[in-house]
């Protein structure tokens, strides 16, 4: 008897695919019957689940945000070490390495294209950019903890140069993976800290 496929998972099945085709074919030249293919199911039971091609690619870039999400609550609330440790942990969780992590972040810089030109997909790309943020303010909190910010520091300048410097990893890191280890991209985050360390940037 075959399985019982629920709702929720169907559609989390259908966005899987959409990612996959995504990477093979670019955004704009995905079909609904090539993401129909890629699942292994039939047009008629994507278009079950997702009336048009928008609602589709926006509920695919909607699961992207929610599984980084996720990822980022599960470690931050299982971490326990010392805030030297924990700095440079949330600078490296940005930093996608594993296939999984570098898929995600693949397919979300083609959704940050589409973005520009669709309302609701700019929704979610602010949702992206205010919790990329968020972060950003818990790292900095530890490097003023950490010394490596003075009280003379411009904490929104700060944040900027710091958003700017690990977005930046994350492009190369996606762009030339052969350059980029484990090992160099730790290599690179001490480097930026000890830059830092009481230097400061005056507003």
């Amino acid at each position: 008897m075959p399985k019982k496929v629920d709702h929720t998972e169907r559609k989390e099945q259908i966005a899987a695919a959409v990612w996959r085709v995504i990477l093979k074919h670019g955004i704009d030249k995905t079909s609904i019957q090539q993401i129909a293919e890629e699942a292994n199911i039939s047009v008629g039971l994507v278009q079950h689940h997702f009336v048009a091609k928008d609602e589709l690619i926006y509920y695919a870039m909607k699961l992207v945000l929610d599984r980084m999400g996720e990822r980022a609550r599960a470690r931050t609330s299982a971490f326990t070490g010392s805030n030297e440790e924990a700095v440079r942990r949330l600078m490296r969780f940005i930093i996608p390495m594993n296939n999984e992590e570098v898929m995600e972040a693949k397919v979300w810089l083609s959704f940050l294209g589409k973005s520009f030109s669709n309302p609701e997909l700019h929704t979610l790309q602010q949702e992206m950019d205010n919790y990329t943020r968020h972060l950003m303010g818990m790292i900095l909190s530890l490097m003023e903890e950490l010394g490596y910010l003075t009280a003379e520091s411009n904490r929104e300048f700060e944040l900027e140069l710091l958003y700017g410097f690990l977005d930046g990893l994350v492009i190369h890191v996606l762009q030339s993976p052969e350059h980029y280890s484990e090992d160099r991209v730790d290599q690179l985050i001490d480097y930026y800290l000890a830059t830092k360390k009481g230097a400061g940037s005056h507003a």
